[in-house]
């Protein structure tokens, strides 16, 4: 293991990117009402721009897997930061549908490489016995900063218009591309080959470990994607929410996310994945339904809720991804194992709008939230299963 300095240096860098990288995204939230009355667009053409952003994750993230174990963590950090500056320069000038798409699907390509490389880097430099807590914590700290986007973003909105937020946002990517630069490589030199991306998949699926955090994982993820595409356009028609409104109930139900990712980490460490998984995905299921129900104050204090129940199913997962690749003859090879997470994450966003497109044009936003309870349950039941008891 690097030395402690070493170790916060790397931490440091990560959690900077992981907070721009959420702020950018969820800046988008309290946008999406004005993008779809800009262009008369549709609920569910609305949802499918919105799910451009995983499409797009996932197409960058194949590739990257197959080089971020050569070519190292730094670089691809560097190029994920560039990335973020294009497509908030991007959502500053979009004119056109197709502009839109263009913009969303480059801060999809940001978000993978900016995550894949973060997570490497993070594994890299900490113990197994530490990555929970670690993860949870780069991604709590991470979302913090990330509440700035729906919150801050929405009223910056309300005062100097759309265009203009997004200009003035364009500072985050350029302080993140300076974090990047400064940031030392981690990977390991000397480090065998990783295996090809289909024969790693492979290598891990055969453990439970793997199984129950990739599962955990796409049920975290495809949640989340319906919440976020979904939600801003119910708030805006059923309850008449300003776009500042609406920036407040997500910056309220991030933060739930964003408290519970290291307790929750924290607690899988010592006291087992397990019990995390199946406490998390009751948690979910039980406060799904209030986000499409009842006055905003509700429909605020259940995506708090929410995302506290999210946060506590999701925070096993890495670990678990982490420790069947140790398990599997793929100790240290975290670039590789990273672009797996990344990969079944962006996976799971893809479906959530998919699945949200479809809903949404028969079904209102209070069922579909009832039927994704019950999906995140049974998943989260099947994860504990699988486990064995010491896990």
């Amino acid at each position: 293991m690097p030395d402690a300095r070493e170790q916060r240096r790397v931490f440091l860098a990560v959690t900077a990117l992981i907070g721009g990288d959420a702020a950018l995204f969820t800046l988008v939230i309290p946008a999406l009402p004005i993008f779809q009355d800009r262009y008369d667009l549709s609920d569910a053409a609305v949802v499918v721009i919105f799910g451009i952003f995983p499409l797009t994750q996932l197409l960058t993230t194949i590739p990257l897997a197959a080089v971020i174990d050569r070519t190292g963590r730094r670089p691809v950090m560097i190029v994920g930061a560039l990335a973020l500056l294009a497509s908030t320069l991007g959502f500053a000038l979009v004119d056109t549908v197709p502009l839109l798409l263009l913009t969303r699907a480059v801060q999809g390509s940001a978000a993978a490489l900016v995550w894949t490389a973060g997570i490497a880097a993070i594994s890299d430099v900490y113990p197994q016995s530490q990555l929970g807590f670690r993860l949870g914590l780069a991604e709590t700290v991470g979302g913090g900063i990330g509440l700035i986007g729906p919150v801050a973003g929405g009223a910056l909105i309300e005062v100097v218009g759309t265009d203009e937020a997004f200009a003035i946002a364009t500072f985050i990517p350029l302080m993140l591309l300076v974090m990047a630069l400064s940031v030392p490589e981690t990977v390991r030199v000397g480090e065998a080959a990783p295996p090809p991306l289909l024969q790693a998949v492979r290598r891990l699926w055969v453990r439970p470990e793997a199984k129950a955090g990739i599962l955990s994982l796409i049920a975290f993820a495809g949640t989340l994607a319906v919440v976020d595409s979904l939600l801003p356009l119910d708030l805006d028609q059923r309850l008449d929410a300003s776009t500042a409104t609406i920036g407040i109930v997500f910056g309220i139900g991030f933060a739930g996310l964003t408290i519970f990712a290291p307790l929750a980490g924290a607690w899988s460490d010592r006291h087992g994945r397990r019990r995390a998984l199946l406490a998390g995905g009751l948690l979910s299921a039980v406060t799904l339904p209030l986000i499409g129900t009842g006055p905003t104050w509700l429909v605020t204090l259940g995506f708090f809720l929410l995302g506290c129940g999210l946060a506590t199913l999701a925070a096993p997962a890495s670990p678990l991804v982490v420790l069947a690749a140790d398990r599997s003859g793929m100790e240290g090879m975290y670039g590789v194992t990273s672009a797996i997470i990344n990969l079944v994450f962006a996976l799971g966003y893809v479906l959530g709008p998919i699945l949200g497109a479809a809903s949404a044009l028969a079904l209102p936003l209070s069922v579909v939230a009832v039927v994704a309870g019950g999906l995140v349950l049974a998943c989260s039941i099947a994860c504990y299963r699988l486990l064995p008891v010491n896990l």
